[in-house]
């Protein structure tokens, strides 16, 4: 995939020929001509790099580039600002809104590309350094929060498992491996008195509880490469009739990946203790999934393909322990 330039600058044929040097560099080049459009496409789709030129009408530069980074999507997009001759209050304003450098006219088209070509570096590194960190992060939640951790990996392994049976690509099975080890990062918001109740929770902490997915769903927001990942986080306890959170999604408004994942999801719970309840068997976990499907809560096709694969051979992890707090929290 190639890295994504936006390019706010007032429509002209400079404008145009900015745009066709960078494409023939290999970046997809968004153009915008004004604050709205600049805001949206930055929301929309979360560019590596945004190229400000500070003669917008309406708003000055610096304004602009405070409006984009108040965003949490916008956190770690790197804002260069682009002035004919920037004063030293101006230069000030730009670093206070939160830009990474301020550019002036470049004496040709090449000028710029070692300067862009190193920001997408320094982007990258800071990108991979930040997935580290937030996979550190679930990690530990998850063992700080378990009996034993483990649970977020036998997830992925079930998860992998019933995205190949569907014949899926080998990305869209990271992004499934992926959005397990994250799926509940958004528990790190939740108070540890909640998440390590022995016992069910009353309807005052599951109000608490059920706000994680959307917690989750913010704290990987800015990282573009978690972009494909967020529908899982955000909507792995939506239900197929519609009794779910955070959205009450219904039937196939839930994106497949995540009732993958939920199928997964309530198979580990269920095969694992809990302080009130020992763990089921495999076969009666199974079962409880066909009853709930059977009453409209659960992907048909899939439970049937996930039972499939558990008596091909191809057998899930068995035993463990997993999060305190009940699964339908």
């Amino acid at each position: 995939m190639n890295p994504t330039i936006l390019l706010v600058d007032l429509a002209s044929a400079e404008r145009e020929n900015w745009k066709a040097f960078l494409e023939d560099q290999k970046y997809d080049v968004l153009t915008a001509d004004n604050a709205e459009s600049a805001r949206r496409l930055c929301l929309e789709l979360q560019p590596d790099l945004v190229l400000l030129h500070d003669h917008l009408p309406q708003v000055r530069g610096f304004e602009l580039c405070r409006r984009l980074k108040e965003d949490p999507v916008n956190h770690l997009t790197p804002v260069v600002l682009v002035s004919a001759a920037p004063t030293p209050r101006e230069l000030e304003q730009g670093r206070e809104a939160g830009a990474a450098d301020f550019w002036g006219t470049p004496s040709s088209l090449g000028d710029w590309l070692g300067r862009i070509e190193s920001l997408m570096k320094l982007k990258n590194l800071i990108d991979e350094k930040a997935k580290g960190v937030i996979l550190s992060l679930a990690r530990s939640i998850e063992a700080k929060h378990s009996l034993t951790d483990g649970h977020s990996d036998r997830l992925a392994d079930c998860a992998v498992q019933l995205g190949k049976s569907l014949s899926m690509t080998e990305e869209d099975l990271e992004q499934l491996r992926l959005g397990c080890l994250l799926h509940d990062i958004g528990k790190m918001a939740v108070p540890h008195r909640i998440l390590r109740k022995p016992g069910r929770l009353n309807p005052q902490e599951m109000q608490i509880m059920r706000q994680h997915p959307v917690m989750g769903e913010q704290i990987c927001a800015p990282l573009k490469l978690f972009r494909p990942i967020l529908p899982i986080i955000r909507h792995h306890h939506e239900r197929m009739d519609g009794t779910g959170y955070p959205d009450g999604l219904l039937a196939e408004e839930i994106p497949l990946k995540a009732r993958i994942v939920q199928v997964a999801d309530v198979y580990d719970a269920l095969i694992n203790d809990r302080p009130y309840r020992e763990a089921f068997t495999p076969e009666e976990a199974l079962e409880i999934l066909r009853q709930e499907a059977a009453h409209g809560r659960m992907d048909v096709s899939l439970v049937w393909k996930f039972a499939r694969i558990s008596r091909s051979g191809d057998s899930f992890p068995i035993r463990g322990r997993s999060m305190l707090a009940s699964y339908y929290a």
